[in-house]
């Protein structure tokens, strides 16, 4: 049956509903709440699976510099790792101490906040904007590629778009009351009889509150440094444009940039007590180097790179992207792009009328200074990746993420308002009177579920799942690590294994670790089958990096094979060293030779070593890479292997020792091979070797008091 003309019109002032001028705040609210509950679930869904595994910076983020505040190391800034300043530190280790080194403990930090910053966007750019501006963006922000890759792991990063976006909406709440008046006593007054009106209704709270979140953002991330020079271009502007408002607001602003300095002052000056702990921002700073040294091609380059990240080339590092993958596809750069033409269109038309001096209505006038703050926040947002390596870096950028999403949901917000800027209605009866409002309406939500769903479709599949089964993104998250994880959780009575790494630094033994359910029980030994095999616990899991040649005759795959990852567990034999343990010479922190064989064909000195006693080893406490200034970070146990002449001159050495030290047992067994290929001509008459810490030199002895083991080359 052919519908009425009634019908049709009932139906579109029900889309009408949906967004815009004709929705409920009832209805408002329920679908900010859909939102940010989708949001939520999407940052928690998997969390400790995807990303696929730990990274470094993850890793020293908690256990290094987070651990140091439930340690009682209290500080405005830290040191570690090229400087990190102290907010998110302390939030993380609230966390660490509720439940432990652990996905819990260590990501569900950032998904709380990625998710915070969701209905604090939909806040501003409503308070900008509109109500559908504000629903779009935090609609777009929750499905992005970018919002959940920094809301599901233990970064800082993700602490900045919570504290601009909160500091920008109570600065715009100030500015929107402008008057200064009524009188601090009546603030006083206020303050104590009723705490909502103070923050509604007086703007000197509202900037004092913005301050507040200014200087969170101080204590969080280099980048936030940089929004108070965002408002004083914006301050800057509105004396130019609106010198009325200038007027009303010109005290407030005065005040919430003292309150924003005071409360730096602790970071000052402890950042001039330690001017070397921020080296990170001079090495990252090739352009800017380049520049003032006459070379501007490189800060081109990085300019246009950064402009590019949004529709056409983005971050090209595996940690954080699939390289070189644009913010949005093509719909989401056409929306993002128009609103951001749109937005110089606005400003523009303010400064245009200004000069030629007409009248500006009130909502004109916002709106044209609104698009402006807008253009200030998003280029100071990205600028730092004009400056700095790598180019369209979504880390470095992090500032501008919710200025992002909000301006590529403009041209949406525009739809529900006519030509000049006025909106058609007020209420959604209008819009089942006028055939137009009625189109008007439908193109409106056929927009933002245009641009919602283009985002959706095409970030959440890329970041669940195109981005976690690179190859590369599982090396850098050491994916096969967790997978090994995976596999003796699922079998209890495997406690004892060992397992292949490069040993750089404690990261694979403490990414295994946090993903062990029964950490506490469970003893891997590490080595570098390169140049080292376990023979006791004889069951190890290899692949990475692939075990030396003269090893894998020694390895025997387990039957039914088992593979996790790329590893694959495979078995020596326990008994190859065992009739040599009485043989053994002993040093004095619980380590043992057994044997020792040099092929003066291939230069390999093969060592067999066997765990006497538990060991006994300096203190080793984890250090962040890069370490503090002025703090060794480096092994304190090695092996030293020389070859000497007949006379006792040295020829060559090799030290190494290619098993982590720290998960050693007692009974443990292994060998490992030392590299040592004779200069042109010379003769080596004797094998020299034995144990040192590196730190100091200090050779360790044996129980009988030799500082070596000397043995003669037939």
């Amino acid at each position: 049956m052919r519908e009425s003309k009634w019908c049709v019109h009932t139906r579109a002032g029900g889309y009408a509903k949906l967004l815009g001028q004709g929705m409920s705040r009832r209805r408002e609210f329920g679908l900010m709440v859909a939102i940010t509950l989708v949001a939520f679930g999407l940052r928690l869904w998997q969390l400790g699976h995807l990303p696929p595994g730990w990274r470094d910076d993850e890793l020293i983020n908690s256990l290094v510099i987070s651990q140091k505040v439930l340690d009682g190391n209290l500080a405005v800034y830290y040191p570690d790792a090229s400087g990190h300043e102290a907010l998110y530190h302390a939030l993380n280790a609230i966390m660490l101490g509720l439940f432990g080194a652990n996905w819990v403990g260590i990501r569900l930090l950032s998904a709380f906040l990625g998710t915070l910053a969701v209905p604090l966007t939909y806040l501003l750019g409503r308070k900008l904007f509109g109500r559908t501006v504000g629903l779009v963006a935090a609609a777009g922000l929750a499905f992005s590629f970018w919002g959940l890759m920094y809301g599901r792991f233990g970064l800082r990063h993700i602490t900045m778009p919570v504290l601009i976006t909160a500091a920008f909406y109570f600065f715009w709440r100030g500015f929107e009351k402008g008057d200064w008046r009524p009188e601090i006593r009546d603030w006083r007054r206020f303050a104590i009889s009723n705490p909502q009106s103070l923050i509604s209704n007086y703007p000197i709270t509202n900037y004092l509150i913005t301050a507040l979140f200014i200087s969170l953002g101080f204590y969080t991330y280099f980048a936030g440094r940089g929004v108070p020079l965002i408002l004083l271009a914006f301050m800057g502007v509105v004396w130019l444009l609106a010198r009325p408002r200038f007027q009303q607001n010109w005290r407030g602003w005065g005040l919430m940039l003292v309150g924003t300095a005071v409360l730096a002052i602790p970071l000052i000056l402890t950042l001039q007590a330690q001017p070397e702990a921020e080296g990170r921002v001079t090495e990252l700073a090739v352009p800017l180097v380049e520049a003032q040294a006459g070379n501007f091609e490189p800060l081109q380059e990085y300019i246009v790179t950064t402009l590019g990240m949004f529709h056409a080339t983005g971050d090209d590092e595996w940690l954080y992207n699939i390289p070189n993958r644009p913010l949005f596809g093509a719909v989401g750069a056409i929306f993002f792009w128009g609103g951001v033409l749109l937005a110089l269109a606005d400003g523009l038309w303010l400064l245009v009328a200004r000069l030629r001096r007409r009248a500006i209505a009130p909502a004109t006038e916002k709106r044209g200074l609104a698009a402006i703050f807008l253009l200030l926040w998003w280029l100071a947002g990205i600028a730092p990746a004009f400056i700095s390596v790598p180019p369209a870096s979504l880390g470095h950028t992090i500032l501008a993420q919710p200025a992002t999403y909000i301006l590529a949901a403009l041209i949406i917000g525009r739809l529900e308002i006519g030509p000049f800027g006025f909106t058609q209605g007020k209420d959604w009866r209008f819009f089942t009177q006028s055939p137009i409002s009625n189109l008007q309406s439908l193109l409106t939500v056929f927009a933002a579920m245009l641009l919602i769903g283009s985002i959706a479709t095409r970030d959440l599949p890329d970041y669940f799942q195109r981005w976690p089964e690179r190859g590369m993104v599982r090396f850098l998250y050491r994916a096969d690590i967790q997978d090994v994880a995976d596999y003796v959780n699922s079998e209890p009575e495997m406690t004892d294994f060992g397992v292949s790494g490069l040993l750089a630094g404690p990261w694979d033994r403490l990414a295994l670790q946090n993903s062990l359910h029964n950490s506490e029980a469970v003893r891997p030994r590490w080595f570098n089958a390169e140049r080292a095999l376990l023979l006791s616990p004889p069951l190890s899991f290899v692949g990475f990096p692939e075990t030396a040649v003269a090893y894998q005759q020694l390895l025997n795959p387990v039957a039914p094979p088992v593979t996790a990852g790329t590893y694959s567990l495979a078995q020596t034999e326990a008994q190859m060293l065992a009739d040599r343990s009485e043989e053994r010479i002993c040093f004095a922190n619980g380590l043992c030779w057994l044997t020792a064989v040099y092929d003066a064909g291939n230069g390999r000195l093969e060592l067999g070593w066997q765990v006497g006693e538990t060991l006994q080893l300096p203190e080793m406490p984890l250090i962040s890479n890069p370490p503090p200034p002025g703090v060794y970070a480096g092994p304190r146990l090695q092996v030293f292997a020389q070859l000497l002449d007949a006379s006792g001159n040295f020829l060559i050495g090799d030290d190494g020792l290619w098993v982590d030290p720290v998960t050693l047992q007692p009974g443990d067994t292994f060998l490992q091979q030392h590299w040592l290929i004779l200069p042109e001509g010379s003769v080596a008459a004797t094998v020299a070797f034995g144990l040192y810490d590196p730190m100091t030199g200090e050779r360790i002895l044996t129980t009988d008091g030799r500082d070596h083991l000397r043995l003669e080359i037939p």
